[in-house]
């Protein structure tokens, strides 16, 4: 089977339904019930993640994220995404760090949630990110 390319919505499906069957994130993020937009900065696109209790109920990819909204939107460059996704940085000292920037929602709710950022960067890690530019 081939790789889905980051970011793209056939990633980002695949993402959501390695989100939703990891045992980890599911216990990590109980209680966590908002929909997260991801951007890409750099490359204008993004997904929402319709998240509820660890699980992950659906995905919304925009080819462009100027209009689009969800209670938590965190954005970050190509390449800093690809840095998180690969292991290379921690997810939430990229937030801490501004390389991922909060641009809505409530970094200490995010914080509450740590264990359940890093079970969805393994989950990110076993999707792959084939075709990375």
């Amino acid at each position: 089977m081939v790789q889905p390319r980051f970011p793209s919505k056939e990633w980002a499906e695949e993402f959501c339904k390695t989100l939703d069957s990891s045992e980890k994130y599911r216990s990590a993020a109980k209680g966590w019930v908002h929909p997260i937009l991801f951007k890409i900065s750099d490359g204008g696109q993004g997904f929402i993640l319709d998240l509820k209790d660890g699980r992950c109920l659906g995905v919304q990819w925009f080819d462009d994220t100027s209009r689009a909204d969800a209670p938590v939107i965190i954005s970050g460059r190509l390449s800093d995404w690809l840095d998180v996704i690969n292991g290379k940085v921690n997810p939430l000292t990229a937030l801490l760090t501004r390389r991922l920037r909060i641009e809505k929602g409530d970094l200490s709710l995010i914080l509450r949630y740590s264990a359940a950022a890093v079970a969805m960067v393994s989950a990110a890690q076993r999707v792959g990110v084939s075709g990375q530019q």
